[in-house]
């Protein structure tokens, strides 16, 4: 049985390359109904909401840009490339911050390109990036999340032991390797965060290898903050066909939280609908999350999706989140 294609989430349009020379404007728009876990902790009501609200799931990614509620982030974004002779190319990207319900881009923070805001070259040596971008942990590890991490249910995010886990970068150097023999190299660089009390230069790196169904990576992260403290992941996941599986291991301190800890997940094919599971444990503030999934590709482009998630807290009561949402992509090339 061939698995089917997962709903895009925050994948999608991270993973989206610059193959093709020309300009692309492109889009993914969340509609959803659903709580987060504040919400339901604080007694409040599910209503409709956009993916551009909130300020992130509650583990180590930073949330710029980005939002709490549904699946995916709401955004726009300019991407492209062009031949430059040589066999390079130059390409970049312009990526909004998350749209809410009331039209505003990025809410409180005034910074249009909120989300992606980088240049490059690519060739036969690989692929060199400079600007705002997603951190190496983020895109490196981010296939293992199978629900594309979502914003309200994450298990992995909402217990503090992401893989994937750290956010974007401003003034970020980064480079990726061609793919040789299996092995994909990634390394960054990003100077002190404006603004940010404490901030430090951090270096990362990551590295993949894949081998037909199989998939393993490793990651690491230097602390961005005095006091904090670096972050590394391990993930592996292997397709049988008849369901995808996934196991990982997250340890780093963000704001003086331990993010240390186990999880696991799965994926299956069902009746056409794609169903699946996460869990996490976070062994050094004891809080667990589960979350569950399904979703489906309804007309193109267009995907359904049910999310919900539940976290057991040591010292609070347990909360959840939930959203029943769909999600709309499209890409349009408008030069050439």
């Amino acid at each position: 049985m061939q698995m089917k294609k997962l709903i895009p989430g925050a994948l999608l349009l991270a993973a989206v390359g610059t193959a093709h020379a020309g300009v692309d404007f492109y889009g993914l728009f969340d509609l959803s109904y659903g709580k987060t876990l504040a919400d339901d902790a604080n007694g409040k009501s599910a209503r409709l909401h956009s993916g551009g609200e909130g300020d992130g799931n509650s583990g180590l990614n930073d949330g710029s840009g980005g939002g709490s509620y549904g699946n995916s982030t709401s955004r726009i974004g300019l991407k492209g490339g062009m031949d430059i002779g040589n066999g390079l190319k130059a390409n970049f990207k312009f990526e909004t911050g998350g749209i809410d319900d009331d039209l505003r881009i990025g809410k409180e923070n005034k910074t249009f390109f909120r989300r992606q805001a980088w240049a490059g070259l690519s060739g036969n040596f690989g692929e060199l990036r400079f600007g705002r971008q997603d951190s190496v942990a983020f895109q490196v590890m981010g296939a293992y999340d199978f629900n594309g991490m979502s914003n309200a249910a994450s298990a992995l995010g909402n217990a503090g032991v992401a893989v994937w886990g750290t956010g974007r970068q401003t003034q970020s150097l980064q480079y990726i390797s061609p793919n040789m023999n299996g092995f994909t190299a990634q390394v960054g660089f990003a100077g002190k965060e404006d603004g940010v009390d404490n901030a430090k230069q951090a270096t990362s790196a990551g590295l993949t290898y894949t081998a037909g169904k199989l998939s393993v990576s490793v990651v690491g992260e230097t602390k961005r903050v005095a006091g904090d403290g670096n972050f590394s992941a391990v993930a592996g996941s292997y397709d049988f066909g008849v369901v995808k599986v996934m196991a990982g291991y997250a340890d780093g301190v963000f704001n003086d939280k331990e993010l240390k800890g186990p999880n696991v997940g799965f994926v299956a094919p069902v009746a056409g609908f794609n169903v699946g599971m996460h869990y996490g444990k976070n062994t050094g503030t004891k809080d667990s999350a589960t979350e569950f999934f399904i979703n489906r590709e309804i007309y193109k482009n267009t995907y359904a999706y049910l999310d919900y998630g539940h976290v057991d807290k040591k010292d609070d009561p347990s909360s959840k989140a939930y959203a029943l949402g769909v999600i709309y992509v499209f890409e349009l090339p408008i030069l050439k």
